[in-house]
């Protein structure tokens, strides 16, 4: 009797073991048929999205001479410092440029440090006492935008920004 139920408890320990490899199996299947119907839900699309993101993409490499304002922030401020009447004076500002071409704005990102060179050229050029008066701020605002544009047509054949933006000004 007791070489039966030793019998009994071994076939209870085999049949267990056989339950819990066909659970981790069908758990595998279901995870890993999961994974593949979420992979193609997510990276087939129709062709007419392909289509209309490459018509987007060929309609932005064109110029854009009439399309919606684009501002491209300089992150960094600029820092000029002037000798007035033997005291040290400070300008910084904050500038934000304007165009309606992305490409430009790109080769503005491309060719920042040439042209945060020629601006800090520029503003350190500038008489402290005109600075102070709204002639002088939009007169630097022209001269700013000029300057952009003569680098950018020097680098890429063409201007494009439209105007420059002081979003700080701060004179001491």
């Amino acid at each position: 009797m007791a070489d039966e139920l030793d019998v009994g408890a071994e076939e209870g320990k085999k049949g267990g073991k056989k339950k819990l490899i066909i659970i981790i199996v069908v758990a595998l299947l279901v995870l890993g048929g999961g994974g593949a119907a979420a992979y193609f839900f997510l990276f087939s699309g129709d062709d007419s999205e392909a289509a209309a993101e490459g018509e987007s993409a060929a309609a932005t490499e064109m110029v854009q001479t009439d399309g919606p304002a684009i501002y491209l922030d300089l992150d960094q401020p600029f820092v000029v410092d002037f000798l007035v009447s033997g005291k040290q004076r400070y300008l910084q500002l904050n500038m934000t440029l304007k165009s309606r071409d992305q490409g430009q704005i790109d080769a503005v990102k491309l060719h920042m440090p040439l042209i945060r060179n020629s601006l800090v050229l520029l503003f350190s050029s500038q008489s402290f006492d005109e600075l102070q008066t709204i002639e002088g701020k939009q007169k630097l605002k022209s001269s700013a935008v000029e300057t952009i544009n003569n680098i950018l047509t020097q680098e890429t054949g063409m201007g494009g920004i439209e105007d420059v933006l002081f979003t700080n000004f701060v004179m001491q």
